[in-house]
């Protein structure tokens, strides 16, 4: 073993796209219980722009490679680590840093093997989509076989994931996305709902008894108008903020009104009407619960391999186009962005 050099994208100051740039780097031999795997693909999350707009973490003084998911061959490991050899091919969850590289050092606990026959742009939709997803609907808010939901924005990395695994459940599946994505909804099985209209009324009048649980990954307003579709018992799950940003930036009235509607008031309000109100933060859910990351990750990979479900790929680009890839997750695709990264 010995330290390898490499390149990854790099954020040294907080901005928009322009300023995401190529850089070498030096990655060193693995210790303890880590490995160290050479990046075939890599994941872009909206996590991704909010550190890159200073929004999440920070990048003042130093750099950041920005990056939640790879999946990749490993090609050293540390003393420690036993179950992993080199030449396994693994899905890694890195700690929301590092993924943007042609190496990523991760503990051996949260890199999982990737099955014979999986493609690893597939398996890498998987890493953070799929289980932020899967963890919601099984551990946050476990909603019983014909039950019902509503998804907000189903045709985004998160929204997508949470349907198709919902639908496999036996649930009854609503959600909300622009137009555009209608038909991607409806192939689907899921009951569209026009997020540029009045989803509120199509929601309230295609579920009148109310949700079992509503997944929000937009907050603010959204998160508020949701809390009165629940039905008795009801759930409604927050888990992100994409109206913090309009158009890949930051959107200060927008982030204004999400902290004068945010958790506190949702709260009172989830109190007034006698429904549950609880957020979802896989930064520190996932390392909270390392055994749960792994068991979930593990049977995600067993229902790709078996075609039980099949993760939408919005597109794939090349590690160098890493800004591209964030100005299309701001303009809104259907399904995970994956960045192909070449390192020999």
């Amino acid at each position: 073993m010995s330290e390898v050099e490499g390149k990854a994208v790099v954020i040294d100051r907080q901005g928009g796209p322009d300023v995401l740039r190529i850089a070498p780097a030096r990655f060193p031999d693995p210790v303890a219980d880590e490995v160290r795997v050479l990046v075939e693909t890599a994941g872009v999350a909206f996590g991704d722009l909010l550190v890159r707009e200073g929004l999440t973490g920070s990048v003042r003084g130093g750099r950041v490679t920005p990056g939640y998911d790879i999946v990749g061959i490993v090609d050293a490991v540390g003393p420690h680590v036993s179950g992993i050899e080199i030449g396994a091919r693994v899905a890694v969850r890195t700690a929301g840093r590092g993924g943007y590289a042609t190496h990523v050092i991760s503990s051996q606990q949260f890199a999982v093997p990737v099955p014979e026959g999986v493609d690893s742009v597939s398996a890498v939709a998987l890493v953070l989509n799929y289980v932020t997803a899967w963890q919601m609907l099984t551990r946050v808010a476990p909603v019983g076989h014909g039950g019902s939901v509503l998804v907000h924005g189903a045709a985004g990395g998160v929204g997508s994931a949470l349907a198709e695994l919902a639908l496999l459940r036996g649930l009854h599946v609503m959600g909300t996305a622009s137009p555009s994505r209608r038909s991607q909804l409806t192939d689907r099985g899921v009951v569209p709902l026009d997020r540029t209209a009045d989803w509120w009324a199509g929601a309230r009048a295609g579920t009148p008894g109310g949700f079992d649980a509503v997944f929000d990954g937009v907050g603010g307003r959204t998160g508020r108008k949701s809390l009165v579709l629940l039905g008795p018992g009801g759930t409604l799950v927050a888990y992100g903020a994409s109206s913090a940003l309009r158009e890949g930036r930051r959107d200060v009235p927008q982030l204004v009104a999400a902290a004068a509607l945010g958790p506190r008031m949702g709260a009172l309000t989830a109190f007034r009407l006698g429904r549950g109100l609880v957020g979802y933060n896989s930064s520190t859910f996932v390392p909270a619960h390392p055994d749960w990351f792994r068991e979930d990750l593990v049977e995600l990979l067993r229902l790709l391999q078996g075609s039980a479900i099949a993760p939408m790929i919005a597109e794939v680009l090349p590690l160098d186009l890493a800004a591209t890839a964030h100005e299309h997750v701001a303009r809104g695709v259907a399904g995970k962005v994956v960045l192909k990264v070449a390192y020999r």
